[in-house]
């Protein structure tokens, strides 16, 4: 009986420890989806800012033309 429960116990033991391992490589990968979202989302907004800089600067030569 003490066998039994010994052999059970490893068997559970294994079964956690393929769990855990499960586990750990999709929060890895989690983790690299979320970092490349966010590289992308940085990439997006850092090209908006700048054609909005764009923009604003041509309104303000454009209104320096009409003040002259």
């Amino acid at each position: 009986m003490m066998f039994t429960a010994w052999l059970n116990t490893k068997a559970i033991s294994s079964q956690i420890d393929a769990l855990r391992a499960e586990l750990r490589g999709e929060i890895h990968a989690l983790r690299a989806e979320t970092k490349q979202g966010f590289a992308e989302l940085e990439l997006r907004l850092t090209s908006q800012i700048s054609n909005l800089s764009h923009r604003v600067e041509r309104l303000e030569e454009q209104r320096t033309l009409f003040q002259r």
